[in-house]
């Protein structure tokens, strides 16, 4: 069987922080969470999921308040910040009004946010190239634009607003990007659903994959198989409040951990959950991990 990659890098920061030890839980403001070490060393990664309403359509709303908790997560240390799928317009009958490019506003307010430091910031946007649009998930720093990744596989058993065919094109490439000497990956939604996704991302030597969601919930239940059988640390965000058909969306955003273990998480409510996790300890893990090692990738076909 031969197999074709599609594969997109970007590479950004130098030096490396932190260890993964013992954490200490502080509660901020509602609903945020911080679980640092207590004596970072080498080769630790903060990571910040933000948990934030859908609001579908708010576009001024959404990005105000995006960059707020960008800045709550920046004054807390973060390197990396996650918020969820669609988080600028979600699920609504204009977003082709809605839609900005990749290098829009949006990307250029988180940008000028970040002057100064060496974070980045990753958000959901519903992105127009000429007259196509896509699922997007930009990766922001203080320079401009790092990557861009595309949703590749795109829902179809819904109707309406939820048929993604309809009104979106595919992506057709894994993007990784480094940040601190950590390769990471990036997924959405019904990307994540296909375990070949984690795999192949593991397989490219990822330590990190951040997956973003818009969606009832998308908790650590559902991750932790994922993160224990690739030895993969896997920050997942999820939208809460009302979705376009005033349906509750719970989130269960979290961040779960190479070893399939719960770190943090948050549940129906707005918020951010930080935590210093550590990617240099994930080779060592993946090498003795016998749901990694034991594939036998000559015996399986795909149509």
């Amino acid at each position: 069987m031969k197999r074709r990659s599609f594969l997109r890098q970007a590479t950004i920061g130098t030096a490396a922080i932190g260890t993964f030890g013992r954490s200490m839980a502080k509660e901020r403001a509602a609903g945020t969470q911080y679980h640092f070490d207590d004596a970072p060393g080498k080769g630790s990664l903060r990571i910040a999921v933000v948990q934030q309403n859908g609001n579908p359509g708010q576009v001024e709303e959404n990005r105000n308040k995006a960059l707020g908790f960008a800045e709550e997560a920046l004054a807390g240390g973060a390197d990396v910040i996650l918020f969820h799928e669609e988080m600028l317009v979600g699920y609504i009958e204009n977003l082709r009004e809605l839609a900005e490019p990749v290098n829009g506003p949006t990307t250029k307010a988180f940008q000028k946010l970040l002057k100064g430091t060496d974070s980045l910031v990753i958000y959901g946007l519903t992105e127009k190239v000429n007259n196509d649009y896509y699922i997007s998930a930009p990766i922001v720093s203080a320079n401009g634009l790092v990557a861009n990744y595309r949703k590749t596989h795109l829902w179809w058993k819904a109707e309406g607003l939820r048929h993604e065919p309809t009104f979106y094109k595919t992506g057709n490439e894994l993007v990784t990007f480094s940040i601190k000497g950590a390769k990471c990956g990036i997924m959405i939604c019904y990307d994540g659903d296909f375990p070949e996704m984690t795999r192949s991302y593991a397989n490219l030597g990822c330590s990190v994959l951040f997956w973003m969601n818009n969606r009832g919930s998308r908790g650590h239940r559902e991750v932790k198989d994922l993160a224990f059988r690739n030895s993969m640390i896997i920050p997942t965000t999820c939208c809460c409040g009302l979705n376009e058909r005033e349906q509750v969306c719970s989130g269960g955003s979290n961040i779960t951990g190479p070893k399939g273990e719960l770190i943090t998480e948050i549940w129906e409510k707005e918020g951010v959950i930080m935590a210093d996790v550590q990617p240099d300890l994930v080779a060592e893990l993946r090498k003795e991990n016998p749901w990694y090692n034991g594939l036998r990738p000559d015996l399986y076909y795909y149509a």
